[in-house]
């Protein structure tokens, strides 16, 4: 025990710049994947089922989270439009699912929807 302590005592420097190193070696940068699409996006053939997979379990129903109900074409584009809705499904620090963000093509279909004119079908 004594051998460890006086190895310690003598390297401290290089112990410390030792795990300084391996911190910043394992921090990265967020690479956000780019996603283009180019076919038009439907509520009803695209988003309707990026919304039940990810959203509805806890956003349906008359006690939805937040009171964010996501039931049907005319909530979700509402909770679209108002930005609610592609805010937080882009949130890094409070992402919707809270299980973590959705897949980056997911997230460009819904965005994409919206930029095409919320078409339902």
């Amino acid at each position: 025990m004594t051998l460890i302590l006086r190895f310690f005592k003598k390297n401290i420097f290089q112990f410390a710049l030792m795990i300084i190193m391996i911190s910043l070696s394992s921090c990265s940068t967020a690479t956000i994947e780019e996603v283009v699409i180019t076919e038009r996006v439907t509520f009803d053939a695209d988003v309707n089922i990026i919304i039940t997979n990810n959203c509805l379990p806890c956003h349906a129903g008359n006690f939805a989270a937040g009171g964010v109900n996501l039931e049907g074409y005319t909530n979700v584009r509402n909770a679209t439009e108002n930005g609610n809705l592609l805010m937080s499904i882009n949130s890094v620090s409070n992402p919707m699912p809270q299980s973590g963000l959705m897949a980056p093509n997911l997230i460009a279909i819904i965005e994409q929807w919206a930029i095409d004119g919320y078409l339902e079908n």
